[in-house]
């Protein structure tokens, strides 16, 4: 079985150049979609568990008032993914980028979600320690 540094070698002598742009930013970009759906998902099972009633209650109100929360929703979903998801992906993509990581073998995969993780931990603990004021100000704006 060929090594990483063969594969290397042999992809530079063919004019071939680690794609370190492209792996970054779809990394990004996927991470920030898997990331949107797991925040939609999370926050709507939020909302049936407090308060079902009033998720359903915007029936009876006008057309304009539903198009407005539709809106709402979509945009704190959207702003959440982007924090949650892509942020930790990117960074994930650009530990792959600067390393050069090739995918040779099932224990490669573990490697990438367990540096995944770590930048996810890292990337939360540093939101979770965030003085009382910003989460203040962060429920005042919502």
């Amino acid at each position: 079985m060929t090594t990483k540094q063969e594969i290397l070698a042999y992809a530079k002598q063919n004019g071939f150049i680690y794609p370190k742009f492209k792996v970054g930013f779809y990394f990004g970009l996927f991470g920030g979609i898997i990331g949107l759906m797991a925040t939609t998902v999370i926050l709507f099972i939020y909302a049936l568990i407090t308060n079902s009633s009033s998720l359903f209650s915007y029936i009876n109100t006008n057309v304009i008032s539903i198009i407005s929360g539709t809106f709402q929703f979509v945009g704190g979903v959207v702003a959440f993914g982007i924090v949650f998801g892509c942020i930790p992906a990117l960074l994930t993509g650009i530990y792959c980028a600067v390393f050069n990581f090739i995918i040779m073998k099932k224990l490669d995969y573990i490697h990438l979600y367990v540096v995944g993780t770590i930048f996810s931990a890292i990337y939360f603990n540093h939101w979770l320690n965030l003085p009382d004021e910003f989460w203040q100000r962060l429920y005042d704006l919502w």
